[in-house]
Parts: C-alpha cells; structure tokens; sequence
C-alpha cells in the first residue's frame, strides 16, 4: 500500500531546504536497505523516513504552538526542537498528508529519542536517522556496522551515545530515551 502520492511526495520535498533534504534523502537509502534486511513493509518505511524531519526547521515558537495546539503530553522542560520536532512531524503527516497509520506515526514522533517496545518500522527509522552517511560524530561507524546484523545493538549503541552526549553538555535528558535503553538491555537479558 502506497502512503504518499507523487503529489503530495512533491509538496513534502518543497517544504525541505536543500540541505535537510540531503539528509532525508540520506535516511530513506538507509532505511530503505534496513527494510531489506529486516523484512519490513517497505511503503511504511519509507514513508516515515520521508516526514520524519517535516518539522525540523520550524522555529521553537512554531514547534511549541503545534504542540499546544495538539495537547501533546511534553513537559514544558523538554520544548527543544531536538524533542519536539519529532512530536510535531508526525502531527504534520498526520493533519496535512493524511498518514493515519499507527506504525508510520509512532516511527516519525519517536525517531529522535525512541521509546520502550519499538516496532520494526520505528528502529528502522531511529537508526537510519542517526547513522546515515553524513554523520561523523565518535562511534557511528561501529553503529553502521551493528544495524545489518542487530538492529537492537545498534540502537543501544546509539542511545547510548545520545545519554553520554547530552550529559556531556549538561543538558536536560529525555526520559524516554533512557527508558528506550533500559527497555533493551531487559530483553537482552530476557531474551
């Protein structure tokens, strides 16, 4: 099942800058690949890689309207757009191109700090995001590596990263992300 039209693909590239637009680019190949590997519904797949980053260049006052607007439940704490872009990006597929598909959904508003119990589609989407081609930062290639073979150690690894990063900059961590990482490591023990 198709999720976005050739007219509506073209109005979600428009509202892209050239240089975010690389990057969506960059994760749909990576996720596209994962879904591949991974055996997920491809039509999805793409389709939250394509949105997934819709709201990323609004301006913190845009993101917090969008969020008020639609009683999303974040704590005023966390209004960076690092958080809220995801929130709001699935608030955008949802309300302008009509994506009403729970999976595409959860996999735009958690691609940037995860959640416990991830889909396919979700982890697909997270870690194409933070190990496409033009991250650079420490550790990312061991990440790369990690995402053909175990999606779930790449994930770790990677939330692992973003706690360690955040902490290094003394700034406010998102709950979620912890409880992502708590969430994985339980079912790697379980498991």
């Amino acid at each position: 099942m198709e999720y976005i039209d050739s007219r509506a693909k073209e109005r979600i590239i428009e509202e892209y800058s050239p240089q975010r637009y690389i990057h969506v680019k960059n994760v749909i190949r990576v996720a596209m690949e994962l879904a591949d590997i991974y055996r997920a519904d491809k039509d999805k797949v793409y389709c939250a890689a394509l949105l997934h980053d819709i709201a990323k260049d609004k301006s913190l006052d845009e993101l917090r309207a969008i969020v008020k607007f639609n009683n999303i439940d974040i704590d005023q704490e966390y209004f960076t757009n690092n958080i809220l872009h995801g929130p709001c990006a699935q608030v955008i597929a949802h309300r302008t191109y009509g994506i009403n598909d729970e999976e595409i959904q959860n996999a735009i508003y958690y691609h940037t700090f995860g959640r416990e119990n991830m889909s396919m589609i979700e982890k697909i989407v997270f870690i194409a995001d933070a190990a496409e081609a033009s991250r650079t930062y420490t550790g990312v290639e061991k990440i790369r590596e990690l995402m053909r073979v175990n999606i779930d150690q790449a994930i770790e690894l990677s939330l692992e990263g973003t706690i360690k990063h955040v902490i290094s900059k003394d700034e406010i961590l998102y709950p979620l992300t912890c409880a992502a990482l708590e969430y994985l490591r339980r079912e790697k023990i379980n498991g």
